[in-house]
């Protein structure tokens, strides 16, 4: 019989994939004209955008997840009596602010502005 996963269970799963995903970008070398192709900054930034896409829902392997803020309970009166923005709260039962969904579809949009 089949059954669901575990957190313990998706939580080793995802940050096996996590692995993963260093290692291929910490080793790929694609070549151009007999010179690697990708520099530093593309591979931190290959890495950034693959655990995005993993987030997102878009790895064949995995569904989104949902990723919400989840300050301190202090924070909103601390920052409140500073006059400064907070984050909404959120708990398992209610989760307000789920940021994920889209995140490496946007991830390229600053350096395209810039």
């Amino acid at each position: 019989m089949t059954t669901e996963y575990t957190t313990d269970e998706v939580r080793e799963l995802f940050l096996d994939h996590v692995r993963y995903l260093v290692d291929y970008w910490a080793t790929v070398k694609p070549v151009m004209g007999g010179k690697p192709s990708y520099s530093c900054y593309d591979r931190v930034s290959g890495v950034a955008f693959s655990m995005l896409v993993l987030l997102d829902g878009g790895s064949a392997s995995f569904p989104g997840f949902i990723v919400a803020p989840d300050p301190h309970p202090d924070d909103k009166d601390f920052l409140k009596s500073l006059e400064q923005r907070w984050f909404p709260e959120n708990d398992e039962a209610n989760v307000n602010c789920d940021i994920a969904g889209y995140l490496h579809e946007l991830f390229h949009k600053r350096e395209e502005v810039e």
